[in-house]
């Protein structure tokens, strides 16, 4: 069965550039191609999310500028900002990114900042809820010309995103080909009964591996408190992380040197705002298993643990989560997510279900029907191969402490 399901057809206006919308304000939108045409925007980009309902780390400033840095050389920069007068009410942050298709025909995907290389696990729009009417600006300006767009590619977007209703509302006008692709889960946590909590941070398994370990030597749990400290245990998490994957039939995204910069960047402009949480769990003094991570708004998104593969037969990421729980829970904490990936091991911890959704609209009609062709044929292989869903690289995530089999997702 094709899990992709067919949208109505989208709506192209002629110009988005300044239109009056359905509602009573005023929207005026204006499309960036640099990040330095406007010197103030950090300011007002941070003064909207502050008013926007549920936005996370990767919609601020921050993360939009460090993903741009490292991957953003091979695309052209399109963030469309909506200002009611001299306020600004909207940004849709995207990005355009030129490939080649079939036959070797040139074709523009258009996406949000972070999506295409799964770095951000959320992506959105960034929208004041006074003014709704900001986001029918945004879409009519990122739709306007998109004959010349193979096809928009909203993905990542989450399904408790007060945007995605609007989003859709506005895709049963007429235009381009649209569907809507399956939805990846994203288990979390919603923390605050103590005791239910500690009960899952204290399952058997985990229990038992961090007591091999206490048994066996000195386990201490290290939050590190600056860059400098961070930066003397990078290299170190990059070459577990490799040495992890070695064992596995996908390559460690840190190969990659864009990648490593990308996290050197996160260090540089994240931490300073307090948003980065780098935490290692030291064995005998020396380095178990690292945790790089987010706590922002009092939410902690787990993102990039690894381990030292040479004591994984004893789980040393269970010893990392029971930590991590532990931590969010004592300094009370209101949510654990676990982010994007259908890994095992997130649902034993779980106690609630988000998913992150993608529609896809296509300037062409038989763009969308080859779309639905392939999506048909990849759906049906993963059932045969027995293939999971991955998360923000290539390979994807294992269970905490645990070596993929030969074949193993």
């Amino acid at each position: 069965m094709d899990r992709a399901q067919p949208l109505p057809d989208i709506r192209c206006p002629d110009s988005g550039a300044a239109a009056p919308n359905a509602g009573t304000t005023r929207i005026r939108t204006v499309r960036l191609q640099s990040w330095a045409e406007l010197p103030d925007l950090e300011s007002a980009w941070n003064g909207l999310l502050e008013r926007s309902p549920g936005h996370s780390v990767f919609q601020t400033f921050a993360w939009h500028v460090c993903w741009w840095r490292a991957f953003g050389n091979s695309r052209e920069l399109l963030v469309i900002l909506g200002y009611a007068g001299s306020r600004l009410v909207g940004i849709a942050p995207m990005m355009i990114t030129r490939k080649r298709g079939p036959m070797g025909r040139a074709q523009s995907h258009v996406g949000f900042i972070g999506s295409e290389n799964n770095a951000s696990d959320y992506c959105d729009f960034i929208t004041d809820p006074n003014v709704p009417e900001a986001l029918d600006a945004l879409l009519e300006n990122l739709f306007a010309g998109s004959n010349a767009i193979y096809r928009i590619d909203l993905s990542h977007f989450p399904s408790h995103s007060p945007n995605q209703a609007r989003t859709l509302e506005y895709f049963k006008g007429g235009g381009m080909r649209g569907c809507a692709e399956f939805p990846v889960d994203a288990p979390v946590r919603i923390l605050g009964d103590r005791q239910a909590d500690l009960k899952a941070a204290n399952k058997s398994s985990l229990k038992r591996h961090t007591g091999f370990f206490r048994k066996s030597g000195e386990l201490r749990f290290h939050r590190c408190a600056s860059e400098e400290e961070i930066f003397g245990y990078l290299e170190i998490f990059f070459e577990q992380h490799r040495s992890r994957w070695a064992r596995t039939a996908s390559p460690s995204q840190f190969f990659d040197p864009a990648q490593r910069d990308f996290y050197r960047e996160l260090v540089r402009e994240i931490f300073p705002r307090g948003w980065l949480r780098f935490d290692v769990v030291l064995f005998n003094g020396a380095p178990l298993a690292f945790h790089f991570g987010f706590e922002y708004l009092r939410r902690f998104i787990w993102y990039k643990p690894t381990f030292d593969v040479r004591f994984a037969s004893r789980s040393p990421g269970e010893v990392l989560i029971k930590f991590l729980l532990e931590d969010a829970i004592e300094r009370e904490l209101e949510e654990f997510d676990f982010a994007v990936g259908s890994e095992p091991f997130k649902y034993r911890f779980a106690n609630r279900i988000r998913s992150i959704n993608r529609m896809i609209a296509f300037s062409s009609a038989g763009d969308y029907w080859v779309h639905r062709g392939v999506r048909r044929g990849k759906s049906m292989m993963k059932k045969l191969l027995g293939w999971n869903a991955v998360s923000r690289t290539s390979p994807a995530a294992p269970a905490p402490g645990h070596v993929p089999r030969s074949g193993e997702a």
